[in-house]
């Protein structure tokens, strides 16, 4: 779960309609109550599942496509380091982006 101090991390900026960004640690320091809370997890916990659902279908191209996991991928690229294909080493960069993202978002979940 979620706690409010990861919250306002992760939410550095709030933009405000039509006016600058504006540090969230100023609305922190004003006491927020119980539903105001459960609305900024619940909104977090959202957004981190609409991501987690975004890279697990982008991880599942890069399967699909390889016929095989990132870390199989990821030897048969380091194996193959003399012979770089510039394909393979582009959707390397790239899937590995994605399971980073993945990790990072799916800690929200």
């Amino acid at each position: 779960m979620v706690i409010l101090g990861e919250i306002i991390e992760y939410c550095h900026y709030v933009k405000m309609s039509g006016k600058i960004l504006e540090s969230i640690d100023n609305m922190a320091k004003v006491s927020l109550n119980k539903d105001e809370k459960k609305i900024l997890q619940g909104f977090v916990h959202n957004k981190a599942e609409q991501k987690t659902n975004y890279y697990d279908k982008k991880i599942a191209e890069m399967k699909q496509k390889y016929d095989m996991e990132y870390s199989a991928f990821q030897n048969k690229i380091y194996l193959r380091a003399a012979e770089i294909d510039l394909e393979e080493w582009n959707d390397f960069v790239l899937w590995g982006s994605y399971v980073k993202a993945h990790r990072y978002w799916a800690q929200f979940c």
